[in-house]
């Protein structure tokens, strides 16, 4: 009885979506793109192009076109960390959650979906009671939600719903993939105490379980980590089993983030946490799960900076034994794990002291100057990204903000490219109310994060001087789509008429209704030349990536190591690294499937001790999967590439 009445209802949604999707979705999902990696696939609308700009009052132009995806009056769509606010699916579709203000106070707040249908070149969710989207919640307030999609194209809002006294963390499921009609289940509802946990980040893994993390909204802010099964029958989704719910570390503000492998079972959880003693500056952890998240790895401290001694400068002491390290992370990273299973986490370091290049120290900057930092789990370094190491005009930043900040990673699983978005101010553009305005900018690497390019503003308006409300034009609250599809970054952010956050205990600008973009970007406007200065982390130039052409460092390896190829997959060329840590014999040699030699990179070489960076020349060799060996000190080490033209 009970399913007949569910299916009943499930046929009543289908024919509601159907009258606002405009699409066929047993047709949509009979359509499937080559396989190019094993668990992503390509959308099947090889070529497609987008049509013209749509005209935007005021704006100059972006880079790409925009799209609006829906409206809100609610400026600050996360505090600290903000995973993902889109999602694209095996078929091209792209799915976007942002939380929606419904007044100017936002005293009515619900979290709102819409699809974008890359066949129809327009969003399929139009909402008749309001401009475009769907509600997911049905709670009295909603938000800060992030949103990611399955094999089958269901996507799984999470967000945190309720009452003011009473709210929790839930994740949603569609009845049918981009239909926009959910049910939302609580992870970790049987705790003791049942704490108000809330901010929750998500991922989806490859066999289609939803990994949560989410943070204690009071009493002593601990994290937590949640695993959930969908149940999906007969096509629809029916609800989500919890297998776990795992109280986890301590972190500082809201910065816990989490992601899967789309190639094995490994999930990776990043956050940041006060280091011992000190309460002024933060370090970035990170966890690993080799087996879905059953078992956890012990959890690392990737920066493990020196703490500062604020009274020895003061009292005469040298600085560079007073300062200990020159920067610390803010309160936001991205984590993501690529293609060849490396873990990536992208962080935003404050300004404490800087250091020029001939070892002067500079006086302390405070909260306002900052650059950006990736580190992978591959070659366990520390690369710079971008940095606005400058100061502003107007008084005060605002609420949780940094010149630049606000990192958001994304892989190219064809070309292995990663890009990274983030948000960055101008020196002079500011608001009536002081506050600055900033653009939303993107780099790229095509060395798995080892080196970057000089960041391009996609976004690029300008807001002005002493702007009065509504007339701002400040962008903010980007997150990039975890895979790029197609050769398009795709992009989601806000236009704020008002720059500063409005909902804070002290507004710092008026409510405004608000845009939110989609950008889908194509990767050729994102030059990858040139590359940006290398630096290092730390004030003792500590820490930099050992490559055998830094100036920074000339540390030598402590153990043989073959490192993955970058790019990989690649077209005709790539990069192959090693280690020594004592001069050897090498022979490095390239095969194919079959096991015939392919290529010779080194025949019984003896190299010095230290990093080793070769290049591979392919553009003899037919596309398909390669690997690449090496001898050296009595040991064999091998890994796989892919020559994809």
């Amino acid at each position: 009885m009970q399913r007949t009445v569910l299916t009943f209802i499930i046929l009543a949604l289908v024919a509601w979506g159907t009258a606002f999707a405009n699409t066929d979705r047993v047709a949509r999902h009979q359509v499937q793109g080559p396989v190019l990696l094993k668990g992503l696939e390509d959308t099947p609308y090889d070529g497609m192009e987008f049509p013209a700009r749509p005209v935007r009052m005021n704006l100059d132009d972006p880079i790409a076109p925009i799209y609006v995806v829906g409206t809100t009056w609610y400026d600050n769509q996360h505090n600290g960390t903000a995973g993902k606010q889109l999602a694209v699916d095996r078929y091209g579709f792209v799915h976007h959650v942002w939380t929606r203000g419904a007044n100017s106070g936002s005293s009515i707040r619900h979290v709102y979906y819409n699809v974008w249908d890359p066949s129809l070149m327009s969003f399929m969710l139009p909402d008749p009671n309001n401009p475009i989207g769907t509600q997911v919640d049905q709670a009295p307030r909603a938000g800060f939600v992030t949103v990611d999609v399955n094999e089958q194209g269901f996507a799984f809002p999470v967000f945190h719903q309720g009452t003011t006294s009473e709210i929790h963390g839930v994740v949603a499921i569609d009845y049918l993939p981009a239909l926009g009609a959910f049910a939302a289940f609580q992870p970790c509802s049987l705790l003791v105490g049942d704490p108000q946990l809330v901010w929750p980040t998500s991922a989806v893994d490859r066999h289609g379980k939803v990994h949560v993390t989410l943070t204690e909204s009071e009493g002593a802010g601990a994290e937590y980590y949640s695993r959930g099964t969908p149940q999906i029958v007969d096509e629809i989704g029916e609800g989500i089993t919890w297998d776990e719910c795992l109280a986890w570390e301590q972190a500082s503000f809201i910065t816990i983030d989490v992601a899967a492998s789309p190639v094995s079972d490994k999930i990776a959880v990043a956050w940041l946490v006060d280091p011992v003693g000190e309460h002024i500056g933060l370090d970035v952890w990170v966890k690993t799960s080799d087996d879905g998240g059953v078992t956890w790895n012990a959890p690392r401290n990737i920066t493990n900076f020196q703490p500062l001694d604020t009274m020895c400068v003061l009292n005469g002491g040298d600085p560079f034994v007073c300062n200990g390290d020159t920067i610390r992370p803010w309160i936001d990273l991205s984590v993501l794990i690529d293609q060849n299973d490396v873990t990536h986490v992208a962080f935003t370091g404050c300004g404490f002291f800087w250091w020029d290049y001939d070892g002067t120290p500079l006086e302390n900057h405070g909260y306002v100057f900052s650059s950006l930092w990736h580190w992978d789990d591959a070659r366990d370094q520390y690369n710079f990204v971008h940095d606005a190491w400058y100061s502003h005009t107007s008084v005060a930043l605002g609420s949780n903000n940094l010149m630049v900040h606000r990192p958001n990673l994304a892989i190219d699983t064809v070309s292995g490219f990663l890009y990274c978005s983030f948000h960055k101010f101008d020196s002079v553009q500011v608001s009536a109310n002081g506050y600055p305005q900033g653009d939303i900018w993107i780099t790229v690497s095509t060395d798995g994060g080892r080196r970057w390019a000089e960041a391009t503003n996609v976004t690029n308006t300008d807001g002005g001087v002493d702007t009065p409300a509504g007339q701002c034009l400040a962008e903010r609250d980007a997150t990039l789509a975890k895979f790029v599809t197609n050769g398009f970054v795709h992009m989601q952010y806000m236009l704020d008429l008002d720059a500063g956050t409005s909902i804070t205990e002290t507004p710092e600008g008026v409510p405004t209704q608000n845009n939110i973009y989609y950008m889908p970007i194509p990767v050729d406007l994102i030059p990858i030349s040139p590359l940006v200065d290398e630096r290092p982390l730390r004030a003792d130039s500590t820490g930099f990536p050992p490559l055998a052409a830094d100036r920074w460092s000339a540390e030598i390896p402590t153990g043989f190591r073959l490192y993955p190829n970058y790019p990989n997959p690649f077209n005709s060329r790539t990069n192959i690294q090693f280690d020594l840590p004592n001069t050897a014999v090498v022979d490095l040699r390239v095969f194919d499937v079959l096991g015939r030699e392919a290529a010779v990179l080194v025949a019984g070489e003896r190299m010095q001790a230290g990093t080793h960076v070769l290049s591979l020349d392919a553009a003899s060799l037919p596309s398909g999967l390669y690997f690449y060996r090496m001898e050296a000190g009595g040991l064999t080490q091998t890994c796989k590439m892919v020559l994809m033209r």
